[in-house]
């Protein structure tokens, strides 16, 4: 059986990746970075999985989340440029 990130695992890398976001310049009341501060605080209460893709249109860019139950599986966040044609 695998081992569980405990909440304070969780809680450390849900601020680590607000942050990080926060210091690419992204506003701490932008409405998706509100959104993945809800995905993330559920995360940390519940240890329930979360993976799926917010919109950041202000910043012409997207970001892909995965929030691991597992210890051994870091959460990912990937800040990606919108590509117009």
């Amino acid at each position: 059986m695998q081992a569980l990130k405990t909440k304070e695992e969780r809680l450390k890398e849900g601020l680590s990746i607000l942050k990080q976001l926060m210091d690419a310049g992204v506003s701490n009341k932008a409405e998706p970075f509100l959104e993945l501060q809800k995905h993330i605080s559920e995360w940390v209460n519940t240890g329930k999985t979360w993976d799926g893709r917010i919109e950041f249109p202000e910043y012409g860019r997207y970001a892909l989340v995965e929030l691991p139950k597992s210890a051994n599986v870091s959460s990912t966040l990937a800040f990606k440029r919108k590509v117009t044609r």
